[in-house]
């Protein structure tokens, strides 16, 4: 059983809609069975004010809950009154005792081919490795050290071209011609960009409390599981070859933020994470 994980914020319900049609599409081409939708709507009062806020709590809590009526995936959706965030619902994730074999992280923002769950578990069944990570393409980003998962037409291209700011429909224009797998020499990903995780790698890395519930989750799996691959781990991360994902920073829909009074919390997170970061990470190589 794969299960997919989304976390989400009350002012990202558009966007989740538009997750789920995508998903629908990619029903197609797989058994819909063989997948959970574990997506967790936070109308916390910590995170949202709602006495200044415009649409109500239980507006939000319907909405998102009607989503699921067009799902045709084994449907987990939760409700949290509690403060979380990305960190916390992948970390439930892990830590919950299920069928759950493989997890994948998945953000509001991502556009992906309606073909990637038909890929992803051809992939699966190919792979030998007792650890593992399955990462699709992107476009590129940053410094060169993410040119190693960045599609080759997307790939060498001047920085300063601001390729997240690229028409994100690209994707869905891309005809895949060269699907396979392709080892990586280390480890690297983004965190909810669609990445594949073996759960067992996952158990065994944990997401430590101390990082909270936003910020740096997806580095600590990163740089714990090269940790484990310099000890001689049977742990490799696979590339999709030719299967592109990309963030929506064009079309993204922020409309529905005038409608919520929302407490700047992200910062204070991250800040929080990065603390107690490299404590962590030497508690995790002693542990290995």
């Amino acid at each position: 059983m794969i299960k997919i994980v989304l976390h989400c914020l009350p002012n990202e319900l558009d966007q989740v809609s538009w997750i789920i049609d995508q998903l629908r599409r990619s029903s197609k081409f797989i058994d819909p069975s063989n997948f959970i939708l574990d997506f967790t709507l936070n109308v916390s009062t910590e995170d949202i004010n709602w006495e200044e806020s415009t649409l109500s709590k239980q507006y939000c809590i319907d909405k998102f809950n009607s989503f699921f009526q067009k799902s045709p995936y084994n449907n987990q959706h939760k409700i949290s009154e509690l403060q979380t965030g990305c960190n916390t619902v992948r970390r439930n994730a892990i830590r919950t005792n299920d069928e759950t074999t493989h997890i994948i992280y998945l953000d509001t923002d991502l556009f992906f081919p309606d073909t990637i769950l038909y890929y992803i578990e051809q992939a699966i069944n190919e792979v030998k490795s007792k650890y593992y990570i399955i990462t699709p393409q992107i476009f590129q980003l940053w410094d060169s050290s993410w040119d190693i998962i960045s599609h080759p037409d997307y790939r060498n291209q001047p920085r300063e071209n601001k390729q997240w700011l690229q028409n994100p429909y690209q994707v869905f224009e891309h005809e895949p011609t060269d699907i396979k797998l392709l080892e990586s020499p280390y480890i690297k990903f983004g965190g909810g960009w669609f990445n594949v995780f073996s759960k067992n790698l996952l158990e065994l890395i944990d997401i430590p409390n101390s990082l909270g519930h936003y910020g740096l989750d997806d580095t600590f799996v990163a740089d714990a599981s090269n940790i484990l691959k310099s000890k001689n781990y049977d742990i490799q991360q696979f590339i999709l070859n030719d299967i592109i994902v990309k963030e929506d920073r064009v079309y993204r829909s922020y409309n529905m933020d005038k409608f919520f009074y929302m407490n700047k919390n992200q910062d204070m997170m991250r800040n929080n994470s990065s603390i107690n970061y490299q404590q962590e990470l030497m508690s995790f190589k002693n542990r290995i």
